[in-house]
């Protein structure tokens, strides 16, 4: 697989070696064109963070606000992939951290030295914790057969039987129920572990997946596309294979396959900033909600008129915090903005629009628009709506940011929880 072009995102990049209208094809087929835009010279990235893979192309765009240094091709190449790492590393954390991957960036020298790292450390979760529940059990299921038998099993199919037998009354056309290996929860893990062996580049991924290819020899390659990956489900004695079921799903579901080599041709395995800060953010939140002594709800609804049946119009609050009761009782509306905020320049009327409007609907005293810290400047001064103060003093709307630069997010969730703390102002 080719080296990947390496983009940050909301950026530009000139791409001459690449046949952008079947890229601009490609993306709208998938509905990605939001997630990297076509332009005539070459690709506009958004928040969309991540790996896109069309044909010999192949982009990894990484985030800019959660590490201290931004990825730059100006550095020399140790240093470039050192940063390149450790935004990976941070990348990952939060998309373990909140379920969207059960993964763990567990070997660093592995991340920083692969060729496409990204695809890489996926690839190694799937083909490591599958080859670990097979040295545990084999999945096994009832599987519906027919055949065509010397001895009578299960039950004859008399419509068959006659077709098949009318000239030779020895044989019984059975349908039965078989225990066996040959079920398609391992006909998917045969396809995707044959799949990820074709376009991995490393030795440790490419030697674990062969002999998952082989323990699996005597099951059929069936090939799966993601509406029939869509149908399997566990059974209670397979909750076993839940992670490696998963990852697999989830390259199937999000990838192209090239028939002809049993590879995936095209991967896009892509995720939105805005949602995974907002997430993240309430993933601590909820960890922490009995030491920050308040009541969390995410994504609280509510309709927008009254007698209104549609459900188009709701407004959705991203967490809504609950504190105290009686007449202490205060109900805060936080709202997450994955953008820079450090100064007026950086200020959006339509989010105060929003959160003001949340803040009527859902009977709520005090609004908190929460960004990411970009560098190394807070906000230039707290900042005040230009209201009436009787208006003021039944609402509060402030703008806060959280710190998500750090070399490694994950041994610094502590600092992270001060932040969260000093922006509820809890003691």
């Amino acid at each position: 697989m080719a080296e990947p072009i390496v983009v940050k995102e909301y950026d530009k990049m000139e791409i001459s070696n690449c046949d952008l209208d079947k890229l601009q094809d490609y993306l709208k087929c998938n509905k990605l064109d939001s997630a990297l835009k076509v332009t005539r010279h070459g690709i506009e990235t958004t928040s969309w963070v991540g790996v896109i893979k069309y044909k010999n192309t192949h982009f990894q765009i990484l985030p800019k606000l959660i590490y201290t240094k931004e990825y730059n091709e100006d550095y020399d190449e140790k240093t470039k992939e050192e940063t390149k790492s450790n935004i990976l590393k941070n990348l990952i954390f939060m998309l373990s951290y909140t379920k969207k991957l059960d993964i763990k960036t567990s070997n660093e020298s592995r991340l920083s030295t692969a060729k496409n790292p990204f695809i890489e450390i996926l690839i190694r979760e799937y083909a490591k914790s599958l080859f670990e529940c097979l040295k545990r059990l084999t999945p096994k299921k009832y599987v519906r057969e027919e055949d065509n038998l010397n001895y009578l099993k299960g039950k004859i199919k008399f419509a068959e039987n006659i077709r098949y037998n009318s000239s030779n009354q020895a044989k019984f056309y059975c349908e039965y129920d078989e225990f066996s290996e040959n079920n398609i929860l391992n006909q998917l893990f045969l396809f995707v572990s044959t799949c990820l062996y074709n376009i991995s580049n490393d030795s440790y991924n490419k030697k674990t997946l062969k002999f998952i290819m082989n323990y699996y020899s005597d099951i059929k390659m069936v090939r799966f596309d993601r509406f029939k990956a869509e149908k399997i489900k566990l059974s209670r004695n397979q909750e076993l294979f839940k992670k490696p079921f998963n990852l697999a799903k989830m390259f199937v579901e999000k990838t192209s396959v090239d028939l002809s080599k049993n590879k995936f041709e095209n991967i896009t395995l892509i995720w939105d900033m805005n949602k995974l800060f907002e997430e993240f953010v309430f993933e601590i939140m909820k960890k922490f909600e009995n030491e920050l002594g308040c009541k969390l709800v995410a994504q609280k609804g509510r309709r927008l008129l009254k007698n209104d049946t549609s459900k188009k119009r709701n407004t959705f609050v991203d967490i809504m915090v609950e504190k105290g009761d009686g007449e202490e009782f205060e109900r805060i509306v936080l709202d997450t903005k994955y953008k820079k905020f450090v100064s007026s320049d950086d200020f959006s009327n339509a989010d105060v629009f929003q959160v003001s409007t949340y803040c009527l609907l859902h009977n709520a005293q005090h609004a908190i628009l929460l960004y990411p810290k970009c560098g190394y400047n807070e906000p230039d001064r707290d900042f005040e709506l230009n209201i009436d103060e009787e208006i003021k003093e039944k609402y509060q709307i402030d703008f806060k940011t959280i710190d998500l630069q750090y070399e490694n997010i994950s041994k610094n969730l502590e600092n992270i929880k001060k932040d969260i703390k000093r922006i509820l102002k809890v003691a």
